[in-house]
């Protein structure tokens, strides 16, 4: 009668043999938080002294869990909901004001394009290279051969030119 329990923790869906001090440190905090939702969902009723403890009966036999009700014990938070992986979302969002900022946004995407169309080939490359490369003005100066003052002209002057383009339109 002397049998080896075994003693296993399911990882990645491998079964992996542990000893049971492992097993037990590892299911403790699983059994617990299982318990503690089950509590949570329990009624809360009065007990004999008058004050509120949970009900020990069967819900599923409970006329007031069975008419739909929430526990009248079960407090929620939105914590516990995104914990659980249930996502809460916000009704109140103005969706009409999101879709005239997603078209605003759109709109003046749009014409910074255009903006940038503006622009020499020599000063689309170097906004492609600094704001989409992530290249830095030290990168360009290296890259055309020049010092980093004149890259910085440079650029000045490309903003100039977007600016005025961007007043007009």
């Amino acid at each position: 009668m002397n049998e080896k329990k075994e003693f296993y923790i399911i990882i990645k869906g491998e079964k992996v043999t542990v000893n049971e001090e492992v097993y037990r440190a590892y299911i403790r905090p699983l059994r617990a938080e299982r318990l503690r939702k089950l509590r949570a969902w329990k009624c809360q009723v009065k007990g004999k002294k008058g004050n509120l403890v949970r009900c020990q009966e069967d819900c599923s036999k409970c006329p007031y869990a069975l008419a739909g009700k929430n526990a009248t014990g079960n407090t929620l938070s939105l914590d516990e909901f995104k914990e659980d992986g249930i996502e809460i979302l916000d009704r109140n969002v103005d969706l009409e004001m999101a879709y005239i900022e997603k078209e605003e946004w759109t709109s003046n995407q749009e014409c910074l394009h255009k903006a940038i169309l503006q622009l020499t080939p020599r000063q689309q490359e170097m906004v492609q290279m600094i704001y989409f490369e992530g290249k830095t003005q030290e990168d360009l100066a290296k890259y055309y051969g020049v010092g980093k003052q004149a890259i910085s002209n440079a650029m000045q002057r490309i903003y100039a030119t977007l600016k005025k383009f961007l007043e007009k339109n």
